[in-house]
């Protein structure tokens, strides 16, 4: 499956635990400020990430751990950040 063709995974989706790499950042059009604070954050492609915890009720924010830094985001700023598949880097 190319790269067009599979679905993409953001961090919003990824469980608990797991660790995924950062592919790129997606904002929204009306927040387009956001992709200059995550890239500050240190989500820039190539970077590992890990979700840390979920809040209750409703998964929101997440804590998340990119390098040796941890964030709280919200799903909707988590949503923007997409994940490599499985075995690309």
């Amino acid at each position: 499956m190319s790269r067009s063709d599979r679905p993409s995974t953001t961090l919003a989706d990824l469980p608990v635990g797991r660790t995924g790499r950062v592919e790129r950042v997606r904002t929204p059009a009306d927040a387009p400020e956001w992709a200059r604070w995550l890239a500050d954050l240190g989500f820039v492609a190539g970077e590992p990430v890990t979700v840390m915890a979920r809040g209750f009720p409703g998964g929101d924010p997440l804590v998340v751990r990119v390098g040796a830094s941890t964030f709280a985001l919200r799903r909707a700023e988590a949503g923007c950040i997409r994940l490599a598949a499985e075995g690309e880097a």
